[in-house]
């Protein structure tokens, strides 16, 4: 299938409501990214968040760093962004903007010192992922960090098996494309796809995650004082290469060379 930004569009319009909630709760499939932006992003960063949601992962590196500018393809999910980013009284740290991640010419070579693109934006483009990772990278500094989440092949392959769904799971594997739960039609990526696409485009990797690995999702509320337990679990397995496929989602991190 082609990528059709116009039903990506559309589609996130549709769940703004949902994404905002989704970006809110405590999960591990939004908090293992942040503590990677932790780890990497300086004070001095000024950062562009490609396919930025609703501006919750905005605002954790607006309070730490510099800038940023959220760029998202859905007007409906900006509008909870601009909501959200007003409200925790940051406007004037972050710069909200309606794109597409396959074309940021309105960017110049190194606008930006750290990129962030995690909740699958790159899975969402299909066949223009290689036109987006290198505008994702085009924009990037020299020895910038990027951060980028993407869907992951095994991952999806084994959830489809989860439910007896033997059909998709061969169709996963010979097509590298899905359907991505409430969202649009996404390519999902094998660790060594992935690694080349960064390679290709200048970067070394500098560590790869699943997000999470053991558990799927999970949110907070069933597990009360166990959840910085639950989370200090993960950290510690989300990076093991033997379990890195399992997940539904991974993370690359990578340096502009």
């Amino acid at each position: 299938m082609r990528y059709d930004p116009k039903s990506v569009r559309n589609r996130y319009d549709e769940i703004a409501d949902e994404e905002d909630r989704q970006e809110k709760h405590h999960t591990l499939r939004t908090e293992i990214p942040r503590e990677f932006i932790k780890k990497y992003l300086k004070k001095e960063d000024v950062v562009l968040d490609a396919g930025g949601g609703t501006g919750i992962n905005a605002i954790l590196m607006a309070k730490k760093c510099k800038h940023v500018t959220l760029l998202d393809i859905s007007p409906k999910v900006l509008e909870h962004a601009i909501r959200n980013v007003k409200k925790a009284n940051l406007s004037k740290k972050i710069d909200i903007i309606k794109g597409d991640i396959s074309d940021l010419s309105e960017f110049k070579d190194g606008a930006f010192s750290f990129i962030l693109c995690v909740g699958d934006a790159i899975s969402y483009v299909l066949e223009k992922r290689f036109k987006a990772m290198h505008e994702l990278v085009r924009v990037a500094k020299k020895g910038s960090i990027l951060i980028i989440g993407c869907d992951s092949k095994y991952g999806f392959m084994r959830q489809s098996l989860a439910k007896g769904d033997l059909k998709e799971a061969i169709s996963i594997n010979k097509t590298h494309e899905t359907y991505c739960g409430m969202g649009p039609r996404t390519h999902v990526y094998s660790i060594d796809e992935m690694k080349k696409l960064l390679q290709e485009n200048g970067c070394a990797v500098l560590e790869i995650a699943s997000t999470p690995t053991i558990t799927d999702t999970v949110e907070k509320k069933p597990f009360y004082s166990r959840w910085l337990s639950l989370k200090k679990l993960e950290m510690e397995l989300c990076k093991k290469p033997e379990l890195l496929g399992i997940g539904n989602h991974l993370l690359f991190i990578a340096k502009k060379k």
